[in-house]
């Protein structure tokens, strides 16, 4: 198996284990990583078969279509994350006796991977989800439903989708795959703390999340939770505790800090993301109210942009004016100096205080930050 310092969490060797003998189990930190049952192993070699990181496949960087677009229809766009493309498409996928696989929330906002086959449930799938989901054995379900000639679209992180190529072992037409622009994925565990404390601070239970609520605009994007008591909390993304660890690079997966998956040219059908930096590449765009970036990878994801494309406003433009302020496409972000320190403090202290101490470190905890990486070089 791989050092847990290369190991993405996809779950694709869980799923293809014939004899069910490797579980995902969560580490002290929230992360997945996967466990073997040595007793009942065979050493057939599956999982390594299945895994993304041990059968890379490179492509080089060259030259792809890119785009922007957004959704004509107003509600649709205020309702996604930028540009309402995923909806777009994903819509024609179900209208074509299709289902959707993506990231969503169950009733405890723990989430994992879902199949949705009717149009008035694609709403649990859209939105960024700025954490890692659970894949469970969603890559055997949707095995089964390519077997019976339907079509599935699946929607994920880079190295998910590589996951599930590899899962599959083969190429099949009725499969399209979007993954997009991916800044890293935090940790589950800083996620249910951080829902602690808003439990605490609200004192009820917490039912619903957004990490890109646009009652602000889409620019100055909103952290949105509602409780059961009726209260909600909504506060600009670079004022919330979980937002600001997430993009300061301290809650994320070690191995987000050397991604293998990070390049113009990919192996998915097409890759989308938010069109930062629109006041430079399209200026007179100014409603705020999100517009999509994407880039077309295949013939499968061509023909899926021809079928989305009436319902879309579309722009052509350049990947290099697109990473001048989306570094994320080509690069790994960089690991936070008290990354550690986070993690070992984790569950033991108010959440925000921990993420201040992190962002904004006094002299007491800088001490005992070096204390810590000493006593555990010792």
């Amino acid at each position: 198996m791989l050092p847990d310092i290369d190991c993405v969490g996809c779950g694709a060797c869980a799923n293809t284990c014939p004899k069910d003998c490797l579980n995902m189990v969560v580490d002290k930190n929230g992360f997945l990583y996967p466990e073997i049952q040595k007793a009942d192993c065979v050493n057939c070699g599956a999982c390594e078969r299945s895994c993304p990181i041990i059968n890379k496949k490179t492509k080089e960087d060259e030259s792809v279509p890119v785009y922007a677009v957004y959704s004509k229809n107003d509600n649709v766009r205020i309702s996604s994350s930028s540009g309402g493309l995923f909806y777009t498409v994903a819509k024609y996928i179900i209208e074509n006796g299709g289902i959707v696989y993506g990231a969503a929330f169950d009733d405890n906002l723990y989430l994992s991977h879902k199949g949705v086959e009717s149009i008035e449930d694609l709403y649990i799938l859209q939105g960024s989800k700025y954490l890692q989901s659970d894949t469970k054995h969603c890559f055997r379900e949707i095995k089964t439903h390519l077997d019976a000639k339907r079509m599935v679209l699946f929607c994920g992180t880079p190295c998910q989708v590589d996951a599930l190529l590899c899962y599959l072992k083969r190429p099949y037409e009725n499969l399209f795959t979007l993954d997009f622009i991916c800044h890293g994925v935090p940790s589950p565990k800083a996620w249910q703390e951080y829902i602690k404390y808003q439990e605490k601070a609200f004192s009820s239970k917490a039912c619903f999340a957004a990490f890109r609520d646009k009652t602000n605009g889409w620019l100055n994007f909103s952290s949105k939770l509602k409780f059961a008591n009726n209260a909600e909390y909504l506060e600009p993304h670079d004022n919330d505790a979980f937002m600001r660890a997430f993009l300061q690079n301290i809650s994320l997966r070690k191995s987000c800090y050397q991604c293998m998956f990070k390049s113009i040219k990919r192996n998915s059908d097409i890759t989308m993301g938010d069109l930062w930096g629109i006041k430079n590449i399209l200026p007179d765009i100014t409603d705020d109210k999100g517009v999509s970036v994407i880039f077309i990878q295949s013939e499968k994801g061509q023909y899926l942009f021809e079928q989305a494309k009436a319902c879309l406003w579309v722009q052509e433009i350049s990947s290099d004016s697109v990473i001048v302020s989306n570094s994320a496409v080509t690069k790994s972000v960089y690991e936070h100096n008290f990354r550690d320190y986070f993690f070992q403090n984790l569950g033991k202290q108010n959440f925000e205080r921990l993420v201040n101490d992190c962002l904004n470190p006094s002299y007491y905890v800088r001490l005992k930050r070096k204390l810590n990486k000493i006593m555990s070089k010792q």
